[in-house]
């Protein structure tokens, strides 16, 4: 997984969490148990996917236009544990 954008008037009503989960339940269909999500560092979300058990594994930086940006990687090892 790449990233998910949801409209601030559709945040927290379990969407973002129900997106993770279907990806994640494909993922084991196809026999694939870790996933991984890029997220900017100052991305306020980057703590719902700590909520959900992602680690940070990787970091880097990136050029949107001409700005500077650090992307940070949650990832998860093993989504046959689930997600809190």
């Amino acid at each position: 997984m790449y990233a998910i954008y949801i409209m601030e008037k559709y945040q927290r009503q379990g969407l973002g969490y129900r997106l993770i989960s279907t990806v994640a339940t494909r993922l084991l269909q196809s026999v694939i148990s870790s996933m991984l999500v890029w997220v900017l560092a100052d991305n306020p979300a980057s703590g719902f996917y700590q909520s959900l058990g992602g680690q940070q594994v990787n970091q880097k930086q990136i050029e949107i236009g001409t700005v500077q940006l650090v992307e940070v990687a949650y990832g998860w090892t093993d989504t046959r544990k689930g997600m809190i």
